[in-house]
């Protein structure tokens, strides 16, 4: 009878621990947990999963979470990767750029020497959070209803220019709500500037009761403030380091662009005119959707062709000023080759088009009792 007393007041004890294991409170309260390592690539699926529940742990947040705007962010760890295109790879990428008849010939070629060489080694420090989708239409007009705000794209007279005064009255219709081709809430906003991003990343900060990332300067364009925590956009690096999860190829599921459909819209999948609803496509091993196609992505850091030959090895963030911004991952009418996780496009920071949008990051910091 005794023994039965103390069965069931182990068991008992080991179901609240579960419980309490899965509660909030739990999470909480584990102050002693280890910081864990970097996610240093390569590593699978498998272990890259790994990487983010440790640092779950570590920093008392979930691998995923809804914030005020029902938008999906995912935990991305802090890791160490080769950025850039490797010279095993680079032959190969070369003569499938030569293969690729629409473009120009030579262009894709220099670009791909110049810009994604030399590939060099790169530690993102800190971890972040990363939009699980592009920011959708449905999330900026809830943006837009909630401050008013009226796009840089409406004021400078429509979209598909790099104009600040577009005459041409064709395209004073192309703004983010009807980029050019039939969307709905779910599709991922585009025919908008750098600055537009940046306003609705200072506005999700405020849902959350974050600071601001970005601050006004007086000639009314915006400067990312050093060590925020507010909502941004992806460095660069992270965006690469992101894509990859883990992988070395070309691709964050390899190298076979035979595949690629299955993860990406872009123009030889994408029947219809305009990007495909996002989260639509599988997922790569963080758990991020359509990081390769759909629309192209804006990053933090301004275009520089030889940035990698000087850029430094911790979370680097681009040269300090230029002409244009980068822009990453291949979008819905462009080539398998240009959603290489490597290949770096670039646009005006007031150039808006129906295929670049965007995702938010926001960096992470050890909840403080």
């Amino acid at each position: 009878m005794i023994s039965r007393v103390v069965d069931h007041r182990i068991i008992t004890g080991i179901i609240c621990f579960i419980g309490c294991w899965n509660s909030t409170t739990a999470v909480e309260a584990q102050v002693n947990v280890a910081k864990p390592g970097l996610a240093v690539v390569p590593f699978d699926a498998q272990q890259a999963k790994q990487h983010q529940i440790q640092w779950s742990r570590f920093l008392r947040c979930e691998i995923e979470r809804s914030n005020r705007i029902d938008m999906d962010l995912v935990l991305v760890p802090p890791g160490e990767f080769l950025m850039g295109c490797s010279p095993e790879m680079l032959e190969a990428t070369l003569t499938w750029a030569d293969r690729v008849r629409q473009l120009a010939p030579g262009t894709e070629r220099r670009r791909i020497q110049d810009e994604e060489r030399p590939q060099h080694r790169v530690v993102i420090t800190r971890p972040f959070e990363l939009g699980r989708t592009e920011v959708t239409i449905g999330q900026y007009r809830r943006f837009v209803e909630q401050t008013g705000y009226v796009s840089e794209t409406e004021k400078f007279g429509g979209g598909n220019s790099a104009l600040t005064d577009e005459k041409d009255s064709r395209k004073k219709t192309a703004v983010w709500k009807t980029p050019g081709y039939q969307v709905t809430d779910n599709s991922p906003v585009t025919q908008i500037t750098w600055n537009d991003c940046v306003v609705f990343c200072n506005w999700l900060s405020g849902e959350e009761n974050l600071p601001a990332s970005y601050t006004v300067q007086v000639d009314a364009t915006y400067k990312l403030v050093p060590s925020g925590v507010g909502y941004r956009l992806p460095t660069e690096a992270e965006w690469e380091f992101a894509c990859r999860a883990g992988a070395t190829g070309q691709y964050s599921f390899g190298n076979d662009a035979a595949q690629l459909p299955e993860y990406a819209w872009f123009d030889k999948n994408a029947d219809h005119v305009g990007a495909g609803k996002v989260a639509s496509k599988l997922p790569n091993a963080f758990g991020l959707f359509d990081m390769h196609g759909n629309a192209w992505e804006r990053c933090q850091d301004w275009f520089a062709a030889d940035w990698y030959s000087r850029s430094p090895l911790a979370d680097p963030a681009g040269p300090i000023e230029g002409a244009r911004r980068i822009a990453r991952g291949g979008a819905w009418h462009y080539f398998d080759l240009h959603c290489r996780c490597s290949y770096r496009n670039n646009s005006s920071p007031i150039g808006r088009t129906g295929n670049i949008g965007f995702r938010v990051a926001r960096t992470i910091t050890v909840k403080q009792d």
